[in-house]
């Protein structure tokens, strides 16, 4: 009960400190080291957000929140405190508050709702150039760090490997040992290709930009407003290539679909080329990441660590194959970067001798 009285206490000085009449305050969510509650104010309806993160890092992501609402993206306002702080710390942890924004579900099997998650991703990489954060916040960059990321994926594989070899009957091992020869090749072969221009080109472009991604482009912080999509929230940011986003995307909603449809791919990368178009020797960067093999080693990483304690072996064998199904159905798509580079600009071309 103490400790109830004292986050309750905690949570009223934190909101003391908003140029709003507060109300009834509901706490909505709280898990992977973020709070979030629906606060009710005489402005409407308010979500705070606690995330277990040094205060200087928040700022980094909250300037650049308040940066994307000043270019027109549609990303809900950030509120500012009375002192005009666009978040609020506390040693390990800080605080952002914004609108509640109501809107339709949008989902990953709509076809047309993709597509303009796809344009919005595009909007969203162009508005992000030229962000400038405050001087006190506390960066965080991932260029230049793939080589060392794909070697550490790959040791590890190398090891679970070894580790289902003392495991020969055992059936996830059996299906793991049945493709991890094939995951390493791909693995390796992608981390080759870093070394042949493209990627460190891009490098040194979008630093010159100063963009940044979102680091995991999910529908969690997206709802449907007006038919169109509005991010509730930025979740997170980091410097890094765009393409990491498209990559994350792509997998995830290949997985969902259990297969690599290579048209759906070509229809949405075009929506996306659309709005910000990519050069063939950054198709060539987006192509390297979607051959290295991130789901695979993802869900045996799970495995041999157990990090799913709800799972059982055949959740685990069920998830293992239709990865192994996607990867097989990309195979073909992989091999194709011209001619598929060719087709989402040619979409493109098309569009715009149409108007």
């Amino acid at each position: 009960m103490d400790q109830e009285n004292n986050q309750e206490n905690h949570l009223k000085r934190v909101l003391q400190l908003y140029p709003f009449d507060v109300g009834e305050v509901h706490l909505l969510e709280s898990r992977s080291g973020r709070t979030t509650w629906e606060v009710s104010t005489d402005q409407g309806i308010k979500i705070l957000k606690q995330a277990h993160m040094k205060p200087r890092r928040m700022l980094f992501i909250a300037g650049a929140h308040n940066d994307l609402v000043q270019k027109g993206i549609p990303i809900t306002p950030i509120h500012k405190t009375k002192n005009g702080a666009i978040c609020i710390g506390a040693e390990d942890h800080a605080y952002v508050l914004y609108d509640h924004i109501k809107g339709n579900e949008m989902i990953y099997y709509n076809k047309e709702q993709m597509k303009k998650v796809f344009d919005f991703a595009g909007k969203f990489h162009h508005a992000s150039k030229g962000y400038v954060p405050a001087a006190e916040s506390k960066t965080r960059s991932r260029l230049n760090k793939w080589h060392k990321l794909f070697r550490w994926k790959l040791q590890e594989l190398e090891g679970h490997k070894m580790l289902a070899q003392t495991y020969p009957d055992e059936p996830f091992s059996v299906l793991f040992l049945e493709y991890a020869d094939k995951m390493l090749e791909r693995g390796r072969n992608a981390l080759k290709e870093l070394d042949e221009g493209p990627y460190e080109q891009w490098i040194k472009q979008s630093i010159e930009d100063k963009s940044y991604c979102q680091q995991d482009f999910t529908l969690a912080r997206f709802t449907e407003v007006n038919s169109e999509p509005f991010m509730k929230e930025l979740h997170s940011i980091t410097y890094d290539l765009p393409s990491r986003d498209l990559r994350i995307l792509l997998n995830k909603m290949m997985k969902k679909l259990s297969v690599w449809d290579t048209d759906f791919v070509i229809e949405l990368l075009r929506s996306y080329d659309h709005s910000y178009p990519l050069t063939r020797d950054q198709y060539s960067v987006l192509w390297t990441d979607l051959k290295f093999p991130h789901l695979f080693c993802a869900i045996v990483h799970k495995y041999f660590l157990s990090q799913k304690r709800s799972w059982g072996d055949e959740k685990y064998i069920w998830a293992l194959q239709n990865i192994i199904a996607v990867e097989d159905s990309k195979e073909q798509f992989l091999n194709e970067l011209s001619e598929i580079t060719e087709a989402i600009k040619e979409g493109e071309r098309g569009e715009k001798a149409e108007q």
